[in-house]
C-alpha cells in the first residue's frame, strides 16, 4: 500500500475523534479527496499558533507537510507533539496516533516528493562525505530541543532503553512510553527506544546550523572542533524514499551483558572460573536482553527490552553459579570492590557477596552478626546474580545503497537500570543548575557527583563490542565503533541553512514520558548509573556497560546513599541509612525524599527499606545499618517501587534541592559539616497545619506563603548527630544519639525555625 493511502487511513481513523475539526482551524482538511495536494498547499495565513500545542510550531512552517522537514509540517507536528491534546472545543481529543502511525507520517514527510540521490548529494559540499547512519530520535516541544526556538526532531547516535518486569505501555496521548503499572506498586514496565536510518553528513559542530546541545561555554567551544554526523534524509523501505530506487531497509540489533565474565577476568583463577567457562552463558550472554518490535502499534524500528525480574540467580549448566570470594578482599561497605585503573572500569566496580553457599544451601550473611567479619576474611563461595542491563549496537541494512555509501555507522544502544524519576530528566536539572541556580549555591549542593548528562560526554562507544567477519579462510573480529568517534551521545537537529526564528512560545508544558535520548541519562561515571567507561591500552576512553554493579542494585544502593549521586535518576537515600558504629558511611541529604517515599510513614519505601525511627522517650534515632542494607534482597523479594518517586516532576525535584540548601544555610551548616546533620523528617503540610499556624502567630508572619502550587509548605525536622551505638538486640540496626533537634517550615523566601528550647523565629535566606 502506498504511503498516501496509509496516511489516508490514519486521517480517516482520527477524523471522527476531533482531529478533522482541529485541522480545519488551520485551513487543512484531512478528509479532502486529493489528500496529497491538501497537505502540500500553502496554509500560512490560516495557521493558528494561539491554539494549545501549536504555540511552538515552527514559524517557517507553511504547509501540512513540508517535504523533508518534519518540524515545518503542521500535519506532522500536530500528530507528533505531546502538547497537542485538545480539540477546538477545548476538550481532550478522544484518540491519538500510535507510534506505528507516527512512523508512517514521518516517512511520508520524506516521501511525499521523493528526492533523488543526486539532489541529496547537492545539499553538501564537494569534499563532504555521506554515509548511512542510525539515530535514536524524538519529536520534542521547543524547550527540550537543540535550538529551543520551536518544536523539533532531536537526534542522537545513542539510545537509552530501560529494563523492567513487564511489557511496555505506549501512551498515544503522551506520545511516549510510561513506566508505571496500574494496580501494581512493585512492577516496572520496560521502556523502549526508537531508532531510524538516515543518509547523513559529517560536520564540525555548528550551533546555528544543527548544534549539538551543549551546556557550558567551554564545551561549546570544544564542540566546534569535533565531528558530528548530521541526518539529511530518512531511509525507509519502498519506492517512495528515493526516486528511481526500490529500497529494502531494515535494522539489526545486538546486545551484550558480560559483567560476570569481566569479574573473573579481573579475579583470575582465584575466583574459581576461567576460560573456556567464562566465555559461556551466563558469564557473557546476548539473548533475552532486547529485541526489535514486531508490533504494528510500535512499528519495526523500536528496541524493546525483554521483561524479566530485575535480577535472577545465575545458572551455569543448569546448576547454581557461585564464585570464590577472594581472601581478604577489597571492600566498599559490604560489597566486593574491584578497583578501577586510573578511574577506568574493566569490570563491575561493586559485586554482591552476601549470599554464601554452604552444603548446597544459601546462607544470607545479612542474618548474621558476623557479616563483616566473614566477608573481610573471604574465601567462601557466593552466589552470582545476573541482570539484563547491557550495551550493544543497532545496525542498518540496505543492500541497494551498500555500494553507494561506503560508510554505514550503527547506533550505540544502552539497556539500563530503571529510572526512579521518570519525569525528571538530567538535561532539565543541568539547565536549571547552570542557568538559574545562584553561583554561590552551585558548589554547595552536591558533595558527590553532579548534574552531568550523558549527552555531554565526549567518549567513543564501547570499543570492546565486536562482530565476526570471514576473511579468506580466517575469521576475524572487527570493532563496531571507531575510537575517534567521540560524539556518539551528542544530540543534534536536522541542519538549518538559515537559523530558524524563535516562536517565543511562552509557557509550554514539559513532557511526561520516558525519554530515550542520552540527555535523560546520567553522565557521571563512578562507576555510573546508565553506563560506565573503560580505557584502551593507548589511553582512549570509551563507554561500556560492563563496569556497572553486579547485579545493578548492588551499585544502586551506593549511588542512593551518596546523596543523589546521579541527579534525576538515583533517589537520595542518605537519610534512610545509619552510619556504622565507627562513624563511617555518614552522608548528607541533598534532595530529600519524603517520609512516605522512604517508608517512614505508610508502607511503600521506594527501595523496600524503611526510614529512620525516633525511639519514643529516648534521644536516639534508630536506623538500618548501612552495611546490612541489601538491595539485591530488595530486588529478589520485589520490594522496589517507583509508585511514589514517579510522581515527582522536575519543578518538585528542583524545589527540594533548593529547600534543603536553604535549611543548611539557615542553620549555618557549612558544606563540610552537612553529614553531621540528619534529616529526621521531611514532608509537606497544608497552610492550615496546626503547628505551622502556631509558628506564624509566634513570629507575626501570618502572610507566610505556600512553597508549592499545591498550597503547601515543606516541614523539615533536622538533628545534629551524636555518637553511633549498636542496638543490643538487633545487629542490623544502629542508634544515633540526638545532640540537637530543630524544626523548620520552608517556603521559597522564608524559613520558620524552632530550636528545642527556643521560641519560633522567622528568617530570610537568600543566596
Amino acid at each position: 500500500m502506498s504511503l498516501i493511502e496509509q496516511v489516508r487511513q490514519i486521517c480517516n481513523r482520527l477524523a471522527e475523534h476531533g482531529w478533522r475539526d482541529l485541522f480545519l482551524q488551520h485551513g487543512l482538511d484531512i478528509s479532502a479527496a486529493d489528500l496529497k495536494q491538501e497537505l502540500l498547499k500553502d496554509i500560512h495565513a490560516k495557521i493558528n499558533r494561539k491554539l494549545k500545542g501549536f504555540e511552538d510550531f515552527s514559524l517557517e512552517g507553511t504547509r501540512g507537510i513540508e517535504p523533508g522537514h518534519p518540524a515545518r509540517s503542521l500535519f506532522y507536528h500536530s500528530l507528533a507533539s505531546p502538547n497537542v491534546v485538545t480539540g477546538v472545543d477545548g476538550l481532550e481529543l478522544t484518540s491519538f496516533p500510535t507510534l506505528g502511525e507516527l512512523e508512517i507520517v514521518e516517512n511520508y514527510v520524506y516521501g511525499i516528493t521523493p528526492s533523488s540521490l543526486s539532489e541529496i548529494r547537492s545539499r553538501v559540499g564537494r569534499n563532504e562525505d555521506l554515509a548511512i547512519v542510525v539515530f535514536a530520535s524524538e519529536y520534542r516541544p521547543a524547550p527540550e530541543t537543540v535550538h529551543r526556538k520551536h518544536a523539533d526532531l532531536c537526534f542522537s547516535r545513542t539510545g537509552v532503553a530501560r529494563v523492567g518486569t513487564t511489557e511496555p505501555l505506549y501512551s498515544p496521548k503522551n506520545r511516549g512510553f510510561l513506566p508505571n503499572v496500574k494496580g501494581d506498586d512493585f512492577a516496572f514496565r520496560v521502556l523502549p527506544a526508537r531508532y531510524s536510518v538516515y543518509i547523513a553528513v559529517q560536520r564540525k559542530g555548528n550551533e546555528e546550523e544543527f548544534g549539538p546541545i551543549s551546556r557550558s561555554e567551554e564545551q561549546r567551544q570544544s564542540d566546534m572542533e569535533r565531528l558530528f554526523w548530521i541526518p539529511l534524509h530518512k531511509l525507509f523501505s519502498g519506492t517512495e524514499c528515493i526516486s528511481e530506487l526500490n529500497l529494502n531497509v531494515s535494522l539489526e540489533a545486538q546486545h551484550v551483558n558480560e559483567k560476570l565474565r569481566r569479574i573473573h577476568l579481573e579475579l583470575g583463577k582465584e575466583g574459581g572460573w576461567s576460560e573456556s567457562d567464562i566465555s559461556q552463558y551466563p558469564f557473557i550472554f546476548k539473548e533475552g536482553i532486547a529485541q526489535l518490535s514486531d508490533s504494528p502499534e510500535f512499528g519495526k524500528n523500536v528496541i524493546v527490552p525483554v521483561p524479566h525480574p530485575l535480577i535472577e540467580e545465575a545458572k551455569y549448566k543448569d546448576k547454581r553459579l557461585t564464585f570464590k570470594v577472594p581472601k581478604n578482599p577489597n571492600l566498599f561497605s559490604s560489597s566486593l570492590e574491584i578497583s578501577a585503573v586510573n578511574n577506568a572500569r574493566r569490570a563491575p566496580e561493586y559485586v554482591h557477596i552476601r549470599h554464601k553457599v554452604e552444603n548446597g544451601e544459601i546462607v544470607d550473611l545479612n542474618e548474621n552478626s558476623s557479616l563483616m567479619k566473614e566477608i573481610k576474611e573471604g574465601g567462601y563461595d557466593a552466589v552470582h546474580y545476573i541482570d539484563y542491563t547491557a550495551d550493544g549496537w543497532i545496525a542498518a541494512i540496505c543492500p541497494e545503497l551498500s555500494s553507494v555509501f561506503l560508510g554505514n555507522h550503527p547506533a550505540y544502544s544502552l539497556v539500563t537500570a530503571p529510572d526512579f524519576f521518570p519525569h525528571c530528566d538530567q538535561r532539565e536539572v543541568m539547565d536549571w543548575w547552570n542557568q538559574l541556580v545562584p553561583k554561590a549555591l552551585r558548589k554547595e549542593i552536591w558533595q558527590q557527583g553532579g548534574p552531568n548528562a550523558l549527552s555531554d560526554t565526549r567518549r567513543a562507544a564501547n570499543l570492546e563490542l565486536k562482530t565476526e567477519m570471514v576473511s579468506g579462510r580466517n575469521t576475524i573480529k572487527k570493532t563496531i565503533f571507531n575510537s575517534q568517534d567521540d560524539t556518539m551521545t551528542a544530540i543534534v537537529s536536522l541542519p538549518y541553512k538559515i537559523p530558524p526564528r524563535n516562536t517565543k512560545y511562552g509557557k509550554v508544558a514539559e513532557t511526561t514520558r520516558h525519554s530515550h535520548l542520552p540527555d535523560a541519562a546520567a553522565g557521571y561515571f563512578a562507576p555510573g548509573w546508565d553506563v560506565s567507561f573503560d580505557r584502551t591500552q593507548e589511553g582512549t576512553e570509551f563507554l561500556a556497560a560492563y563496569g556497572l554493579g553486579s547485579p545493578f542494585p548492588e551499585d544502586s544502593k551506593l549511588c542512593a546513599a551518596l546523596s543523589t549521586f546521579w541527579p534525576a535518576v538515583a533517589p537520595d537515600a542518605a537519610r534512610t541509612f545509619g552510619p556504622n558504629v565507627d562513624g563511617s558511611f555518614s552522608f548528607a541529604t541533598v534532595s530529600p525524599l519524603t517520609d512516605e517515599e522512604i517508608g517512614q510513614a505508610g508502607n511503600l519505601p521506594w527501595d523496600g527499606v524503611s526510614g529512620p525511627l525516633h525511639k519514643e522517650g529516648q534521644k536516639v534515632i534508630e536506623y538500618n545499618s548501612f552495611d546490612y542494607v541489601d538491595y539485591v534482597n530488595s530486588s529478589l523479594h520485589k520490594k522496589f517501587s517507583l509508585s511514589l518517586t514517579s510522581q515527582i516532576d522536575i519543578r518538585e525535584y528542583q524545589d527540594r534541592l533548593l529547600m534543603m540548601a536553604r535549611v543548611y544555610a539557615a542553620l549555618g551548616i557549612t558544606h563540610r559539616d552537612k553529614s553531621n546533620w540528619g534529616v529526621l523528617s521531611f514532608r509537606e503540610v497544608d497552610l492550615s497545619d496546626e503547628e505551622l499556624q502556631t509558628a506564624r502567630e509566634k513570629t507575626h508572619s501570618l502572610n507566610f506563603a505556600a512553597a508549592t502550587s499545591r498550597g503547601t509548605v515543606y516541614r523539615f525536622e533536622m538533628y545534629l548527630k551524636g555518637q553511633t551505638l549498636p542496638v543490643e538486640n538487633d545487629f542490623q540496626k544502629v542508634h544515633v544519639e540526638i545532640n540537637e533537634k530543630v524544626i523548620l517550615f520552608v517556603n521559597s523566601v522564608q524559613i520558620l525555625i524552632k530550636h528545642e528550647d527556643s521560641d519560633w523565629i522567622l528568617q530570610d535566606v537568600n543566596f
